[in-house]
């Protein structure tokens, strides 16, 4: 919306300050004021968060993410063993440290047929303490 947000937050404000007593007008104003800065925030925030062209996505930060993370070779790895961790974190153990770059990275260089036991038992030790 660009400037109509501020720019009716303080034409309303004028208005309410300049119909002073006369309640059936600057209450209105008044309020329109506040709906129009509300709007100002909202959309600036929005602005802030939305993600800048061009730049590459985590797996972990969309849907499907994780289900994608399985054919995501290294980076894929790296994403289920910190998911794993987070969700320890989270279910039974706040205390777990980081992981070092070394660990994960002994982690994510296992043969393929490792790490998925690796991932299965994770998977297990995780459904086992929540």
């Amino acid at each position: 919306m660009g400037w109509w947000w501020p720019l009716l937050a303080a034409v309303s404000a004028v208005v309410a300050v300049l119909a002073g007593s006369r309640l059936e007008i600057s209450v209105p104003a008044a309020t329109l004021a506040v709906v129009g800065a509300v709007l100002t925030v909202v959309e600036a925030i929005a602005r802030q968060r939305s993600p800048a062209r061009g730049t590459v996505e985590s797996t972990v930060d969309h849907p499907g993410g994780l289900r994608e993370a399985f054919t995501g070779g290294e980076p894929g790895r790296e994403d289920l063993v910190l998911a794993c961790d987070l969700l320890e974190r989270k279910l039974s153990r706040p205390d777990l440290p980081a992981r070092t770059s070394l660990e994960l990275a002994q982690i994510v260089l296992l043969p393929p047929e490792e790490f998925r036991q690796y991932l299965a038992w994770r998977l297990d030790e995780l459904e086992s303490s929540s």
